[in-house]
Parts: C-alpha cells; sequence; structure tokens
C-alpha cells in the first residue's frame, strides 16, 4: 500500500464521513481527507463510515424497477434500463454503464450491474474489518463489536447479492492499493456460500439483539434473515443441480437432502423469532408494512427520509413508480396481463377454473384483496393529497368511442378499424391500460422535491414464511408447507380460503403465493431463475389492457380487452399484432413468434389462457429469454466486459456470453 493510501481514507468515504461532521471539528480538519487514526479511533467518525457502507445495494425504488424486467410489469422508457434485458439482448457490453463506457443507463436498473459497486464496497468494508483487527481501536468495546458486526453483515450481504446474481465470484479479503496487481480468480459457489455464512456467523455474535438496537441497524435477527435467503438460494435447483451434479463456479456440488436441510433450519430459526419468541408478527393489513415504519412484519427495511432534496436520486426513483397524475406523464411500472392472471378470485379458484364466478363483463370484481392493494384497475379509486386536500378520484384509465357500438365491430376483431397502431394507445405514459398501487400512500402528498415513500421493506415475516413452506415442501414436511401459505393467506384483510393440495398442486400454491403476497418486491426475477422456470413465464408476452366505452346516444357499452379464459369460438389472434413492426422485430431477432394462447398448468390439469385481445405491440422489442445452444444465458447476469478486462483475462465469463 503506498504511504498516501496508508495515511488517509480514500477521498470518496471521506466525502461521506464529512457530512456527519460537526461545524467546529469541520474548521479544525483538512476538507479533503481525515486520518484514518482520528476515523477509526472515534466512534462517531467510525459510525458514519460504516452508515456509508449500507448503501452497498441500491433499494429498488428506481425509475426502471427491476419488476419490468419480469412478467409483473412494464416501463415504457425501459430502452437502456429494462427492455434489453427483458427481450434477451443482454451482453457482457451492454450492461455496462454509460459511464462505464457501455450503454446502460447511469441510475436506472442499477440493482442488477452491481460488479463494480460491490466490489468498491467491499474494499471499503475489508478496510475497515483489516486496520480494525490489526491496528486496535481506542473505541468502547460495545461500539467496537456492533460496527465490526455491521462491517461483517455488509459484506455478507453484498456477497451474496454478488452470488445470486452471477454465481462464484472472487472471495477477496484485502483492500488492495494503487500498486497491486489484481489477478484473483472467480471462487467456487460452494465456497462463496460457505464465506457468506462465515461472516453471518461472525456477525451474529458481534452485534446486538433486535430490543438493543436502534431501528433501521443491523441485529441479530437481520442475519438471520440474511442466512435464511442464502441458504434457500443455495439449495435451489439452478445452484443444486442433479442433472451438473458436480460443484464448479457457476453451481455448488448437488446434495438435495443436505442443502435443504440446511436452508429449512435457517428459515426455522427465523420465523420461531415470531412464532415462538413473540419478536414479529404479520401486519394485520397487508399494505401495513409499507406505510407503517412501526409495522410488526418488518425485520429491515431501508427508510427514506421526507422533504429530500428533488435533485437526489433518492427523491425521485419512488415517486416514479407512481400513477400518471403526480409527475407529468412520466410513469415507470405498469402492471402485465400475465401478473393480473395470477390473481385468484376470491373464493381461491383462478379465472380458468370451473366454478370461479369470473365475470369478462366486470374481469377486476370479487379478486383476492391483494389485488386491489398491488393494482389500480379502471373505474378504481385511487387518491391523492395535494397542496389543496385529499381527494377521492375514480381512476380514468380508458377510451372513449364516441358514435360506436359493438355492432361496428367488423368480424374477427376485437377494436374499430384503425390505420394507424398509435390510435390503440392513446397517450403515451400509460401503456399497460392500469396503474401500480402497491408503495403508495395517497396521505402523503407527492411532489417532485418529496419523497411519498416511507421504507422498502428488506426482509418481512411473510417473506420468511414462504422461504420456510418452501424449505418445508422439499423435504416431504407437506403439512408444515401448507401451514405457513396458509398463515399468509388468513392475513386479517385477507382472508383468502385456506389451501389444502399436496404433490406439485401444493408446488403450484407456493409459487403463486409468493407471485402475489412478494409482488413488485424484489424477489420474482430471481424467484423464476433460481427454480429454473424463466424459460416459461419469461417468455409469456409483454401484454397490456384496454378498456373501451362505446357511446352511441343513449347506448353505451364497456368492453375489456383482458387476458381471459381460452375460447375455440374466437378468433383468438391479436389482430394488428400480425402485421406490425414489432412482430417483425422480433421475429428477426428470435426467430420465432409470439403464441397469443398460452398453455398454463395449475393443481394438477392443464388451461388455455388467450392474450388475443390484449395489446401486444406497446414495446418496440417483446419479451424474450433465450438459449444458446443447450445454455440459457440469463439465468445468470453477464460480468461486464469492462471488469474481464480489467482482470488480465483471470476473470471466466458466464456461459451463453
Amino acid at each position: 500500500m503506498t504511504n498516501i493510501m496508508k495515511r488517509y481514507i480514500p477521498i470518496l468515504s471521506v466525502l461521506m464521513l464529512l457530512a456527519a461532521c460537526n461545524d467546529d471539528f469541520l474548521d479544525k480538519q483538512p476538507l479533503d481527507k481525515l486520518s484514518e487514526e482520528v476515523v477509526f479511533n472515534s466512534a462517531a467518525l467510525a459510525e458514519s463510515y460504516v452508515n456509508a457502507l449500507y448503501t452497498v445495494l441500491p433499494d429498488p425504488f428506481q425509475e426502471g424497477n427491476i419488476s419490468c424486467i419480469t412478467d409483473e410489469g412494464f416501463f415504457r422508457y425501459g430502452g437502456t434500463s429494462t427492455r434489453y434485458i427483458a427481450d434477451g439482448s443482454m451482453t457482457p457490453s451492454n450492461v455496462m454503464y454509460i459511464e462505464e463506457g457501455g450503454t446502460a443507463h447511469d441510475t436506472r436498473t442499477t440493482t442488477l450491474n452491481i460488479w463494480n459497486r460491490a466490489y468498491e464496497w467491499i474494499y471499503r468494508m475489508n478496510y475497515f474489518i483489516n486496520y480494525i483487527t490489526v491496528n486496535g481501536t481506542e473505541m468502547d468495546e460495545a461500539s467496537r463489536d456492533r460496527l465490526m458486526g455491521e462491517v461483517y453483515f455488509l459484506r455478507a450481504w453484498a456477497y451474496y447479492n454478488l452470488i445470486q446474481r452471477y454465481a462464484g465470484v472472487p472471495i477477496i479479503t484485502t483492500a488492495y492499493s494503487l500498486n497491486d496487481v489484481y489477478a484473483e480468480e472467480r471462487d467456487t459457489f460452494d465456497d462463496c456460500v460457505d464465506f457468506i455464512l462465515g461472516d453471518l456467523e461472525t456477525a451474529e455474535k458481534l452485534l446486538p439483539a433486535k430490543e438493543n438496537c436502534l431501528l433501521g441497524r443491523i441485529n441479530k435477527d437481520i442475519v438471520l434473515a440474511l442466512r435464511c435467503r442464502v441458504t434457500l438460494l443455495a439449495a435451489s435447483p439452478l445452484f443444486n443441480d442433479p442433472e451438473l451434479p458436480q460443484g464448479s463456479v457457476f453451481r455448488g456440488q448437488y446434495d438435495f437432502q443436505g442443502k435443504w436441510e440446511r436452508a429449512y433450519k435457517a428459515a426455522k430459526a427465523i420465523v420461531d423469532r415470531a412464532d415462538v419468541d413473540g419478536a414479529y408478527s404479520l401486519d394485520d393489513t397487508y399494505d401495513g408494512y409499507w406505510k407503517d415504519i412501526h409495522s410488526p412484519e418488518l425485520i429491515w427495511a431501508k427508510y427514506f427520509i421526507s422533504n429530500a432534496d428533488a435533485t437526489t436520486n433518492s427523491a425521485k426513483k419512488a415517486q416514479l413508480l407512481y400513477s400518471v397524475v403526480y409527475f407529468n406523464g412520466w410513469t415507470a411500472c405498469n402492471p402485465t396481463q400475465a401478473m393480473v392472471l395470477d390473481y385468484e378470485m376470491k373464493n381461491g379458484k383462478k379465472i380458468f377454473e370451473d366454478g370461479s364466478g369470473y365475470d369478462p363483463e366486470h374481469p377486476f370484481r370479487d379478486r383476492d384483496p391483494r389485488f386491489y392493494y398491488t393494482c389500480a384497475a379502471p373505474f378504481s379509486t385511487y387518491c391523492n393529497t395535494d397542496a389543496t386536500g385529499y381527494h377521492e378520484n375514480e381512476l380514468l384509465l380508458y377510451l372513449l368511442y364516441d358514435g360506436k357500438t359493438r355492432d361496428d365491430f367488423a368480424a374477427g376483431k376485437t377494436e374499430p378499424d384503425y390505420t394507424s397502431k398509435a390510435t390503440h394507445l392513446w397517450h403515451a405514459t400509460n401503456t399497460m391500460g392500469m396503474e401500480l398501487n402497491k408503495w403508495y400512500i395517497p396521505t402523503s402528498p407527492i411532489t417532485e422535491a418529496e419523497v411519498g415513500s416511507l421504507l422498502y421493506p428488506w426482509f418481512r415475516l411473510a417473506e420468511m414464511y414462504l422461504n420456510l413452506a418452501e424449505c418445508a415442501y422439499n423435504l416431504g414436511y407437506e403439512d408444515e408447507c401448507r401451514t405457513y401459505i396458509n398463515k399468509v393467506r388468513q392475513r386479517p384483510d385477507v382472508m383468502m380460503p385456506q389451501i389444502g393440495e399436496s404433490g406439485e398442486a401444493l408446488w403450484d400454491r407456493l409459487v403463486n403465493e409468493r407471485r402475489i403476497e412478494l409482488a413488485f418486491e424484489f424477489t420474482r426475477y430471481f424467484d423464476v431463475r433460481r427454480w429454473k422456470t424463466a424459460p416459461f413465464y419469461e417468455n409469456i408476452p409483454i401484454a397490456g389492457m384496454r378498456t373501451m366505452i362505446l357511446k352511441n346516444g343513449a347506448r353505451q357499452d364497456t368492453v375489456y380487452r383482458v387476458v381471459r379464459p381460452y375460447d375455440e369460438s374466437k378468433n383468438n389472434t391479436c389482430y394488428y399484432w400480425k402485421n406490425s413492426v414489432e412482430r417483425q422485430n422480433y421475429m428477426s431477432a428470435t426467430g420465432e413468434d409470439i403464441e397469443c394462447v398460452v398453455t398454463y398448468k395449475w393443481l394438477g390439469k392443464e388451461y388455455k389462457v388467450d392474450y388475443g385481445d390484449c395489446c401486444l405491440t406497446v414495446s418496440p422489442t417483446q419479451k424474450h429469454f433465450p438459449k444458446v445452444g443447450d445454455v440459457y444465458p440469463n439465468y445468470l447476469m453477464p460480468i461486464p466486459a469492462n471488469e474481464i478486462a480489467k482482470a488480465n483475462g483471470t476473470i471466466v465469463q458466464n456461459p451463453g456470453y
């Protein structure tokens, strides 16, 4: 390490520290550097240093939300942030940010390509751990242990997020200096998991219990929650594959029983903190965990500061998830019809099942209550608060056709003839026909200078229940699996019918429960990959809906163009997809075509579902989960090309790239 690097903490870290210092201190110290002796021997300054490390992973409240790369949502303006990943054209070069010489947007979807960011922060974590370990500190013992525990946890958190995206990565515990030669190789996946679990074990010994910890700071329970996620990931089929049983950089050595038992034990530990110790409980309301910073369901969350400076990303990114009502036409996440399809009716049946009670004239009536918390459909009440007070408005997401009736429709078409596709879009902001309601707090004023969101829940109890249910299912404990799925379904304001299935039908229930309960959080993208089900779900088309009011004198009809159960008497073809530029682009890129009728397997039966009435030309490129030879490359993120180059050939790229 050079003399300068040894004597002074890197300037970026120091600038973060300066924000926490008082004016008297700033009057006495240089503004561009602080000596490491000063920082690491002061509990207050060391805590400021550690506070900065909490941002190693950006929260998902971003323009270009990660949900828009899945079958959950769509971001119209995501050409350099979400669409190139969703359409399967991701490469080691285009995942690089513009500031790095690539084409990816610098501030959108920064939660996926984290390689460079994560290792920058891991360097700072290693710097802290190594300095305190080698040189000691004048901090009191309690402060030293707590801060060391937080840094060990954050290093585990960084490495977990790396292996979740890339599989095995280089394990680095040295704070490299400017003169060091970087020639690290990727460690095996299992070695990375063991390293993470080792850091978590150390952190757990050093950290305080929940009751002795400030809100938002890491405590022992947060360690338990991350251990639950790490072991679940390692047990999942993508990394614990019987067809590829040998351990490597790209997957672990196959051990079905051992790895699921380890995951079960980890999940049970955090769940017992709720069910045995009473430290947590499900919130009485589904929206409580994002509207109440003291929700009993929250295990760890990122909390936002209101009245944030509008020039900062933290002030803007959460707002852009909300309705176009507030942001001059900008919108960032609209629910897809594939997402809407999976919300059960209130009686527990899906719309295509016999006895569901689904009414195509009222397609959003009598759904799982979580649908209304999550999605804002046409004609629903959409409340807001502005400078003049609180308002309850009807959400008017529809197209009005004066002088038209159903009789004007040509045979086999779902809309009157038009010469331009643009007529179907009605305006440039909402392309999917409904709004995202989740995360929205109508009683909180929202402007471009104020953050409406209070928090983002990194870990919450409902997820831990479903994690335990998944482990129990894989170990054959079906009663326990059903118990924890039903706990989630029996939230007081949800109260969906209890499930009683077994075998593969029980697995269907578990998959769907995660999809609905954890909708638009941070799980779907990774769930369908770790389960190796992305080739099905990620090839279902991006489909938007349309609500049309046909008015001719006193006669008025409302027509919904939504996903629906298959009816062989209908045309079952999206008529403007057939000759569209989007279709030509898609077929040119993939050599395939999009089928409007999709076969779903559900509870032991097969059902055909028709997207033919929907809008499929909402995006220049449709969704595609590519296959290269025998490999699905998009199961993992590509390591950015600039990082491969910096490693002088020692870093191996992921398969298929």
